[in-house]
């Protein structure tokens, strides 16, 4: 049975592997501790790799009615989950909205991080040009719901060709990947606060970043205390850069 621990108001569930110093893996819209820790194997010769399901994805709990959720919601189950485990301090690796509690780890918890890997971070708060694509992908979500075809909306949510594992995650965890999405805007920093941030981060953009993230990653590199912006890596090559 796969193991659970408490999270925030929620049984969160995870899955662990490797030993060394910890990793915690935080997955993004539809993904699973599954497929990110899959994706992470490569590093349990030595780290312990922890992945967990977020709140309403997988065995993890949610509350009834689960229609939206906060970054400082997740991140502090996030933390709660890491002081559980006795996993303190952890490196992060962040996926899209996981990168977001991520950071937000990095700057409310300084003290249980020892660096973070964000990719393809979706913070539009910094990027005031990606306001019509948001639009487009909104209305191309309600458009799917109003016709009562759930998968067209997860899709449109995911974006343009995502990846077939995913797509099918998604899919399974309809109501935790809509109440992310109503989550996304929930982080709100100033550059002040950007700037102090002394954790080591590395920015990672995938091959499936839309031009608003590359552009979004670019500026919170810039930003960032220290901070590295990769392309063309693995994640695990970029979780080892971040060790190098």
């Amino acid at each position: 049975m796969t193991p659970i621990a408490a999270g925030v108001g929620a049984q969160l569930q995870y899955v662990s592997s490797g030993k060394g110093e910890p990793l915690l893996a935080i997955h993004g819209i539809g993904g699973s501790a599954a497929l990110l820790s899959e994706k992470l194997s490569g590093l349990a010769t030595s780290r312990r790799v922890i992945a967990y399901d977020r709140r309403g994805y997988g065995q993890s709990d949610a509350p009834e009615p689960y229609r939206a959720t906060t970054v400082s919601e997740q991140s502090a189950d996030a933390a709660a989950l890491v002081s559980a485990l006795d996993a303190s301090p952890a490196l992060l690796v962040g996926v899209g909205f996981g990168a977001l509690v991520a950071l937000d780890l990095c700057l409310r918890h300084p003290q249980i991080t020892e660096g973070a890997v964000l990719v393809d971070p979706p913070l539009y708060s910094l990027d005031v040009e990606s306001t019509r694509e948001l639009a487009d992908q909104r209305g191309a979500i309600e458009a799917a719901l109003l016709a009562s075809d759930n998968e067209a909306a997860i899709a449109s949510l995911l974006g343009s060709d995502p990846d077939q594992g995913l797509l099918a995650s998604a899919q399974s965890s309809g109501a935790a990947c809509f109440a992310d999405y109503a989550g996304l805007a929930s982080l709100e920093l100033t550059h002040r606060q950007l700037r102090e941030c002394q954790v080591p981060v590395r920015i990672l953009l995938t091959t499936a970043a839309s031009p608003a993230i590359v552009r979004i990653a670019s500026q919170l590199d810039g930003l960032l205390g220290n901070s590295a912006l990769l392309e063309g890596v693995s994640i695990v090559a970029a979780a080892e850069a971040l060790l190098d």
